[in-house]
């Protein structure tokens, strides 16, 4: 075949493509009539986990996993918006790893809500301001992020869906890398490439900034200025990338949370995460986790918190393999829950199975 007949078969190939797309789009509408006429949340974490185990069942090649996920991301989120417009709120500016975690699990068709904090975020799903919010939880470096945490005590909101996502610090800048004599980023990112800086800048100030996205932007106006920031921002602010990922662990990895307003139905491969007000006295945690045993429920993660109500007043961030509907689940909550002061279930959620 010659180089024009191949092109005329892909156009062809493509035209139907676009066809069964639309016809896709077509049955989506009437669902999502269906799911206003019920009030049902329009994200559904269990769905979605559906259609990326078919397409990966179903993939023979010779496109990868990988790309037939990005394709059908953007797919769903623009059936998303059409059964109704929907807001994703994350801790902002646009630019931030939390923004990028957003656009990896939404797409690019959703409407995107800049908040000013990680405490924004939670009131912003709480009071209906937006639909959903992506907030960082944990990180392998650094473990879990208390300011996420304490927010469950707080807030009244749900956890529906998790995204584990891979974090690459870059060094940008407008002058060279031997000119530098500021280097701006948000603590965390300071502290996850601590050992490379040592090592490269022994005699450059180090800054802390509200977040990565305002470092560049610093180091956009500032003279023999640079930032550590996500690699897609150097392009937001024409700023150079000197080094590529300069974290100190190649391992280096942030789990975000997908706060909403309800948890989806299980799947077969879920987690669940709950906060246990314990009493302040001797045993009070064993007494929590014993039933975990009993059960058989392997626990992923257990982070103590201070109520903040009275000195030395305790609840538990516990996360564990399964879902609040499970059999064996519900029968060890039913244990936990009479064994401590307070129990609240802050979500049930597939599990992130999708390589990055």
């Amino acid at each position: 075949m010659t180089l024009t007949s191949l092109r005329r078969k892909i156009d062809a190939l493509d035209s139907k493509i676009i066809d069964l797309f639309n016809k896709r789009a077509m049955v989506v509408k009437e669902i999502g009539a269906i799911k206003n006429r019920k009030n049902a949340q329009i994200y559904a974490a269990d769905r979605e986990k559906q259609v990326f185990e078919k397409i990966s069942a179903k993939n023979s090649g010779p496109l990868t996993d990988k790309c037939l996920f990005a394709i059908y991301r953007e797919l769903m989120a623009g059936s998303i918006m059409l059964e109704r417009p929907v807001k994703v709120a994350y801790l902002g500016p646009e630019g931030t790893f939390s923004f990028f975690a957003a656009k990896e699990k939404f797409g690019s068709s959703i409407e995107y809500v800049p908040s000013k904090g990680i405490d924004f975020v939670f009131r912003d799903v709480e009071s209906e301001h937006a639909d959903y919010g992506i907030v960082p939880v944990e990180n392998t470096t650094e473990g879990g992020i208390r300011e996420t945490l304490n927010m469950f005590i707080e807030c009244d909101v749900k956890i529906c869906a998790e995204i584990i996502m891979p974090v690459h610090h870059n060094l940008m800048a407008k002058c060279k890398k031997s000119e530098i004599k500021r280097i701006y980023s948000k603590p965390q990112a300071l502290f996850q490439c601590k050992l490379w800086l040592a090592n490269n800048f022994e005699k450059v100030d180090l800054l802390d900034i509200g977040s990565t996205t305002e470092a560049a932007k610093i180091a956009s106006k500032e003279k023999f200025s640079a930032a550590i920031a996500h690699s897609e921002v150097a392009r937001l602010y024409d700023l150079k990338i000197l080094r590529r990922n300069i974290e100190d662990y190649a391992n280096n990895i942030t789990r975000f949370f997908v706060l909403s307003r309800e948890f989806p139905p299980r799947t077969g491969n879920d987690k669940t995460a709950i906060m246990c007000h314990t009493k302040n006295e001797s045993g009070a945690l064993f007494k929590i986790l014993e039933p975990f045993k009993k059960y058989n429920i392997n626990l992923a993660d257990i982070e103590p918190l201070p109520t903040r109500k009275k000195a030395w007043d305790y609840c538990f961030f516990i996360d564990f393999a399964g879902h609040a509907n499970d059999e064996n689940v519900e029968r060890a909550l039913k244990e936990v829950g009479r064994r401590c002061i307070d129990m609240k279930i802050m979500g049930s959620f597939p599990v992130d199975s999708v390589k990055r």
